[in-house]
């Protein structure tokens, strides 16, 4: 059943049932899953926020309420909201409670890399490369991607340079499962992972104005304290996967279904099979705030 939680006014509801009945169904509560429970249920908040079930500037219900609909310990709906207080996605206000925080980033119609970037303004590129290496997740890194620790993942840090400028330092992550050896990456990683049918459909960008430290403006040939444009995206891919309570009892039925002549039946696997996005990439770039500007295109 479909209840209403008042926010601010009885003309500014929340939807609670149908926001609970979104997070759940993007969650995967239901499944078992190597992706720890608060990390899934941030997933669904931040996507419920995507589809506009929570409007910008509007309050989540209290984390109370929201774990008891959710059938989760407080602590667990706590860490979700950490992760996207973090992210910029939500802000709490002390003794009002966490909204939707303005600044949320607009999906891009396309998600576009580096090197495709300055193409697109006819503009000449290249790379030095820093590092690529493989090696175990950091615990940010663990957060970003929903992965455990003992995963391995691929790095590519890289200073971008603009007809001969350096403009970008680029450190970029990715699961080794996405990218086996960072070594097949020689220039562009997005054209690579369309290649391989792995391009990411979907990102989450936080930009934000920081100051460079001496070892990134050294690198980017600026002053120790020159602005910067500091941005962390997350890129996603859907992929179709089946639910394990579904599993055996699906082999079951096709092993059922092999008649004695050899003629194959239709899987019931078919009307089975879920879709769902997993983090794929995780990067954090540090932009010359003299060399670069971000233009941001919305449909009004």
């Amino acid at each position: 059943m479909n209840r209403t939680w008042d926010i601010k006014s009885a003309t500014d509801m929340v939807d609670l049932g149908h926001l609970i009945q979104h997070v759940r169904e993007v969650s995967d509560l239901e499944m078992e899953s190597a992706t720890p429970l608060y990390l899934r249920i941030e997933r669904g908040i931040e996507q419920s926020i995507e589809a506009g079930l929570v409007a910008i500037n509007d309050a989540l219900p209290a984390e109370r309420e929201l774990a008891h609909a959710l059938g989760v310990s407080r602590v667990t709906v706590r860490n979700a909201v950490r992760v996207l207080v973090q992210k910029g996605i939500l802000v709490q206000r002390h003794g009002a409670g966490t909204f939707v925080a303005s600044r949320v980033a607009q999906r891009p119609r396309q998600i576009t890399g580096f090197t495709e970037d300055m193409q697109i303004r006819g503009l000449s590129t290249s790379a030095l490369w820093l590092d690529r290496s493989s090696g175990t997740p950091t615990p940010e890194e663990c957060e970003a991607l929903e992965i455990m620790p003992d995963d391995a993942v691929s790095r590519l840090y890289r200073l971008r340079t603009v007809d001969g400028k350096p403009v970008c330092l680029e450190h970029a992550v990715l699961p080794k499962s996405v990218l086996p050896d960072p070594a097949m990456i020689e220039t562009s990683l997005y054209s690579w992972l369309e290649t391989h049918h792995q391009r990411p459909t979907r990102c989450m960008q936080k930009l934000s104005a920081r100051l460079l430290d001496v070892s990134h403006a050294h690198l980017l040939e600026v002053p120790t304290g020159s602005a910067c444009l500091y941005v962390e995206r997350r890129s996603f891919l859907k992929q179709n996967v089946m639910p394990d309570h579904f599993e055996t009892e699906a082999r079951g039925m096709v092993h059922a279904s092999e008649p004695s002549n050899g003629r194959a039946f239709p899987s019931p696997r078919i009307g089975l099979v879920k879709q769902i996005e997993r983090p794929i990439e995780f990067v954090r770039a540090h932009f010359r705030g003299d060399l670069y500007e971000f233009v941001s295109e919305s449909v009004i």
